[in-house]
């Protein structure tokens, strides 16, 4: 295999000392505009690439990120969410080291202590749970920013939506709709983000007279068959809700299949909403009303978060909370008339 080009290379081919190599290489305003052309020229030529664990020794910081989620695939917003960490940590020429824990809180704390033994500047994490303290512990003095709501308001550096604020929105668009009775479908296991969304949902209810009905089925490691399960409780209960608002997209895609399957229309017999907009909205047949999570401004402000933390410190903005916004679509509807 042949040697790896170097500065020294460059230098070589150039003429020039290895530091005005490097120099030229950054565009540092005492080197001549063509001597950076030159230069550039060379490194093009001979397949040069930058030795980043060379230039971050010699900064003395690093360009890595770590970023630990509880699962990646269909079934969860993790992939959006990791797209667009990965995007943003590009254009300030980070790298990011991804880690999937399965929903294993020993895989978790594992990712996290494998990560800062490589020595990431700072780590993002979806935590599994609300208890965090093994993953702080695990990370040490690498700042850890956590994502979602699931951890204590307390944290130092987190990333939170407003998920109180989601179950306000559901219940002011339903009930807009002339809907009385309404099912909040929750899955397990019972985090922070829940109690939130549950919270949310409650306050609403009954500041409108209405009398808040919560059912909680399945996991979140399954959203899809919890929503079918929710719906098949319901139905064995007697006179379904007239409207349901899914604690996730994935869970009422999976409320709307036994829906369909027992012959009941959406919205026509039954408006159902979710959470998170991950289908752009779109259900087969149905465009699903939800309410969107701001994916993209959630994973710049964590990469944001971790690189000032990185180059500066502790003098950085240390939490920042963001809104849901209400999506309509063809899934909600007027509410219909039981006799």
């Amino acid at each position: 295999m042949p040697n790896r080009p170097t500065l020294k290379t460059i230098a070589q081919m150039a003429g020039l000392s290895h530091v005005a190599v490097s120099k030229a290489l950054r565009d540092a305003p005492d080197i001549s505009a063509a001597t950076k052309e030159r230069v550039k020229k060379i490194a093009d030529e001979i397949g040069y690439t930058p030795n980043l664990v060379a230039r971050n020794l010699y900064l003395q910081r690093t360009s890595a990120i770590g970023m630990v989620v509880p699962a990646m695939g269909d079934n969860t917003a993790y992939d959006l969410i990791f797209n667009e960490v990965s995007t943003a940590a590009a254009e300030r020429e980070f790298c990011v080291m991804l880690g999937s824990s399965h929903r294993s809180l020993e895989l978790e704390e594992r990712h996290c202590r494998m990560m800062v033994g490589n020595q990431v500047g700072a780590l993002i994490v979806a935590p599994c749970t609300s208890d965090v303290s093994r993953i702080k512990a695990a990370c040490g003095a690498t700042p850890v920013i956590f994502i979602g709501s699931k951890t204590a308001p307390e944290e130092q550096y987190a990333i939170l939506c407003d998920y109180r604020r989601s179950g306000a929105l559901a219940v002011e668009h339903l009930a807009g709709l002339g809907h009385r009775d309404i099912v909040l479908l929750a899955y397990g296991p019972e985090n922070r983000t829940v109690q939130l969304k549950v919270a949310g949902f409650v306050q609403a209810m009954e500041e409108r007279g209405l009398i808040p009905r919560i059912v909680r089925t399945g996991d979140a490691a399954d959203a899809l068959r919890a929503g079918m399960e929710g719906v098949e409780l319901l139905l064995a209960e007697g006179t379904p809700p007239t409207a349901l608002w899914c604690a996730s997209d994935y869970m009422a895609v999976g409320a709307i299949s036994a829906l369909k399957r027992h012959g009941l229309s959406v919205p026509g017999d039954i408006s159902v909403m979710g959470h998170d907009d991950l289908y752009s909205g779109h259900y087969p047949g149905t465009g699903l009303t939800t309410l969107r999570t701001p994916m993209a401004e959630l994973g710049h402000a964590a990469v944001e978060l971790a690189i000032a933390l990185i180059e500066h410190g502790g003098e950085v903005q240390p939490r920042q909370v963001f809104q849901p916004a209400l999506a309509v679509r063809d899934s909600t509807g007027p509410a219909v008339r039981r006799v």
